[in-house]
């Protein structure tokens, strides 16, 4: 596949355009990298989205685009300085999508269901867009939740999907014609596939749940909005599941249990650091061979919140917690 020299300029146009119509996007690697999919570490790093881990390396972070737009100078820095090949759509309550993710392995129930394809993906799958229905909906993998279909994933508030021209080593994402969304009532409550019924609708997080109703400070991702202490805003959970990640090449049930303590001492509520065990096993499963499950990472969490809390992380000069 060739490289082409016009990628970054075209990438740049195309995020634009996005962010011209209020949907924040995030640099990925795009083109023939083997990290194509993954956000890109230098260009982030390189407009300042980064932190300090316990052992000094600068990790970059793209987290605050779940709350703002980039700005024009960090598309071009990201674009045409550092050259990112690829845009990552990042869904959620400020992009106002969720995208339902179906891989060939939900192709046959997707045929079942009709619905048309807003995006072709280069595995052969295809990408859904679904408008946010007003409360915190979780990423979420069918291999790691098995109440999902097989093949089917939403990426919700804190994910992001890659966005067409983008390309990876299997092809390009290429933008159907199709512009109506997917709306909740095209959306059946429950399918059957291979004689398993599933609760399509609920699994994806588009039903309103007692849990999903509840304000802000109570719906993880959006926890860090709620005010603690005497107005101090509490720590964000993404900085917590960042720092837990950095744990994970040496063991990922370590990492979930000092994200439990952290979470803890945040003042986080147990419910609340359980609602974030899904995100944690997607950001580490493919650090080792091994399977690692969302129980494993809940057990571990609930082990964290059985000890005494420590003290709160503070607020250096600059702003960050420590």
């Amino acid at each position: 596949m060739p490289v082409y020299e016009n990628e970054p300029k075209l990438m740049h146009r195309e995020a634009r355009k996005l962010v011209a119509l209020g949907i924040p996007v995030i640099p990925t690697g795009g083109g023939i990298s083997p990290k194509a999919k993954e956000p890109h570490h230098e260009a982030l790093k390189g407009t300042g989205h980064c932190y300090l881990s316990r052992g000094g390396e600068r990790r970059s972070t793209w987290k605050v685009f779940q709350e703002r737009l980039p700005t024009e100078d960090e598309l071009e820095a990201w674009y045409l300085e550092h050259r990112a090949r690829g845009i990552g759509f990042v869904t959620g309550r400020l992009s106002g999508r969720v995208v339902v993710d179906v891989d060939p392995e939900g192709l046959v129930l997707l045929s079942q269901l009709g619905w048309r394809p807003h995006v072709l993906t280069p595995s052969g799958g295809a990408h859904f867009y679904v408008p946010h229905p007003g409360w915190y909906v979780p990423s979420n993998a069918s291999k790691n939740k098995a109440i999902l279909p097989p093949g089917f994933d939403i990426r919700g508030d804190g994910g992001y999907v890659m966005y067409p021209p983008s390309r990876t080593r299997k092809g390009s994402y290429r933008r159907t014609d199709h512009r109506k969304p997917l709306n909740l009532e095209d959306i059946p409550e429950r399918v059957t596939v291979a004689g398993v019924m599933y609760p399509l609708r609920e699994a994806l997080g588009l039903v309103q749940s007692a849990e999903t109703a509840q304000p802000p400070r109570a719906r993880g991702a959006q926890a860090h909005q709620g005010q603690v202490g005497q107005g101090e805003r509490r720590v964000p959970v993404w900085l917590m599941l960042d720092r837990a990640e950095e744990y994970a090449p040496t063991s990922r049930n370590r990492g979930a249990f000092m994200f439990g303590l952290w979470m803890h001492a945040n003042d986080y509520t147990q419910d609340e650091a359980l609602r974030h065990a899904r995100e944690y096993v997607e950001r580490v499963q493919g650090v080792k061979r091994t399977a690692f499950t969302e129980d494993e990472a809940r057990q571990a969490v609930q082990s964290a919140y059985r000890y005494p809390r420590n003290e709160p992380w503070k607020r250096r000069d600059d702003g960050r917690a420590v």
